[in-house]
Parts: structure tokens; sequence; C-alpha cells
């Protein structure tokens, strides 16, 4: 079951790399930051 999970989560960043045309080192950071958005959201919550 994760191999098809991870398998559909690759596939899923590919398509949207080909839309915008984001490298991988910006995917990583747009990750990142979103992490830290939704976790000082949920901090400030609780």
């Amino acid at each position: 079951m994760m191999n098809k999970f991870k398998a559909w989560h690759i596939n899923l960043i590919e398509k949207v790399q080909k839309i915008t045309g984001l490298s991988n080192y910006q995917i990583i950071w747009i990750s990142f930051i979103e992490g830290l958005t939704i976790g000082f959201i949920i901090g400030y919550f609780i």
C-alpha cells in the first residue's frame, strides 16, 4: 500500500513540475515554507 501511495505522490509532483516549470530545489523550498506556515498556524491556535 505504501509503494502505491509513494508512486502516486511522485507522479503528482512530476505533473506539477511539468505544468509550473519548477525545479526539484524550488519544490523542496516551497514544501519547507508551507510546512512552517502550517506549523505556525496550528501552534497559534493550540
